[in-house]
């Protein structure tokens, strides 16, 4: 098994690929021919989100179009998936105007972008794809529809919840600073402290070097 990243120039957004015996996994899916020449001699079962932001979903449309893939998502990120003022692509471009340290993307923007799941679960969702065990978990603070994607024991997709740069996820829109500090950080902190992150935006990292892991067990 193999884990390719592909940095999007949509905020530099990760989006990942998972692959194991010719059979891939798209999380955080951004679409384009560099992408499509990865996958193109693959089998595209599945695309999972850590969340419903335009920059994380952008590509989900064009993938199910070009390689039949479904979207497993949970209940509240389908919602929001299906409406452009919250998924935030309603705003997209105005964000890149009101942020001059940003290079705007060469592209125009899908300000009405809107997706939906294909299958949807409640809370959490566990099932095993090629020999690995995949668990999804709804996490709140950086969104409504958030959560962790867990691939094995050893490592976690964090989506915008947990970055390696000191940013809080309730620090945007429907952000929750509240539930973050007072559900999220105590599960973070029995979470393995060599769990490998995988985040949203930047680098990977292991858990114990997150700003705000103190490994407690409550």
């Amino acid at each position: 098994m193999k884990i390719v990243p592909y940095v999007s120039p949509l905020l530099d957004q990760n989006m990942y690929i998972i692959e194991d015996g010719g059979h891939c996994l798209i999380i955080d899916p951004y679409y384009d021919d560099d992408v499509v020449n990865l996958l193109c001699d693959k089998i595209v079962d599945l695309m999972l989100v850590t969340h419903e932001h335009y920059d994380h979903i952008s590509g989900v449309n064009q993938f199910k179009k070009r390689f039949g893939c479904r979207l497993l998502a949970n209940a509240k990120c389908n919602r929001n998936l299906q409406k452009p003022t919250k998924n935030f692509s309603k705003y997209f471009e105005a964000y890149y105007e009101f942020q001059a340290d940003l290079k705007k993307p060469d592209f125009p923007f899908e300000s009405d972008y809107v997706c939906c799941a294909d299958e949807v679960f409640e809370e959490s969702v566990r099932f095993q794809w090629q020999g690995n065990t995949l668990h999804l978990k709804e996490i709140p603070g950086h969104s409504e529809g958030g959560n962790f994607i867990f691939l094995n024991a050893s490592t976690l997709f964090s989506g915008d919840i947990l970055l390696a740069e000191n940013v809080r996820a309730g620090n945007f829109p429907g952000g929750d600073h509240k539930a973050f500090e007072e559900i999220t950080m105590p599960y973070v902190n029995n979470l393995p402290p060599d769990l490998s992150v995988y985040p949203g935006h930047g680098d990977g990292f292991a858990l114990n070097e997150y700003h705000g892991y103190d490994g407690r067990k409550e």
